[in-house]
Formats: C-alpha cells, sequence, structure tokens
C-alpha cells in the first residue's frame, strides 16, 4: 500500500511541485492526472502529502 501510494505521490509531486498549494495543483494538473488513471482527486492529494511528508498516516482512507 506504502509503495504504491509512494510511487503515485512521487508522480504527483513531478506533475505539480510542492511549492504549489493542493488547490492550485489541483486546479493546474492533478484533476486531469486523477482522471487518467481513473482515481479520485482526493487520493491524489492524500498520496502528494504522503510523498511530501513520508506519514502513513496521510493515506487513511484512500483506495490504496
Amino acid at each position: 500500500m506504502a509503495a504504491a501510494g509512494g510511487r503515485l505521490g512521487q508522480i504527483a509531486l513531478e506533475l505539480a511541485p510542492a511549492y504549489l498549494s493542493e488547490q492550485e495543483a489541483v486546479d493546474t494538473v492533478l484533476a486531469r492526472y486523477a482522471d487518467d488513471i481513473g482515481c479520485d482527486v482526493e487520493t491524489i492529494l492524500a498520496v502528494r502529502r504522503y510523498a511530501l511528508t513520508g506519514d502513513r498516516r496521510a493515506l487513511e482512507g484512500t483506495w490504496l
């Protein structure tokens, strides 16, 4: 679970760097990324948070 979340989170960070707020990240690219991989935006934001912090609690409640 954490490995999959970590990889998706790394991709999310590559697409929307950490200096972007969550809303800016969603507005610029993450909504489209989520749609392309068949995932919801909340899960993509959660894996991005996990990639930023390394805290597995960020993944709680996701489909991962």
